[in-house]
């Protein structure tokens, strides 16, 4: 049953991040100014703060439930991913805007995508069979 209540909380949580980030992306896009507006912003900035601190203490909980196994899989994933992705977008970088390139805005972006894609099963406590 505690299983199901974690699970049940991470699925709220992640869909109130999505739908609050698409009211963000709306208010910012038709640049609305009232008062609610700027209190919805201030309220979502400490929101997606509080699921970057979040969703890795989730895992690490949660990986706990896991085989010693099935966790090195996802790491050795979570770093072949992120290998890739870097290149890939250091690569694009270098061929589209050769003068602009970031290495810590492709990294941070490269590590959160393989972190999200490598570690999905055990955010939201997935066995395998």
């Amino acid at each position: 049953m505690e299983k199901n209540k974690k699970m049940f909380l991470t699925r709220i949580l992640y869909g109130l991040f999505v739908l609050s980030t698409l009211v963000i992306i709306f208010i910012v896009y038709k640049d609305i100014g009232n008062d609610i507006s700027v209190n919805f912003l201030l309220g979502y900035s400490f929101f997606a703060f509080f699921m970057l601190i979040y969703i890795p203490v989730v895992t690490i909980v949660n990986a706990r439930s896991f085989k010693w196994a099935q966790i090195k899989v996802s790491i050795v994933k979570f770093i072949s991913i992120l290998l890739l992705f870097t290149a890939i977008t250091y690569g694009f970088d270098y061929l589209v805007r050769p003068t602009e390139i970031d290495l810590v805005r492709n990294f941070s972006t490269s590590l959160g995508l393989s972190f999200s894609i490598a570690f999905f099963d055990i955010i939201f406590l997935k066995e395998k069979i």
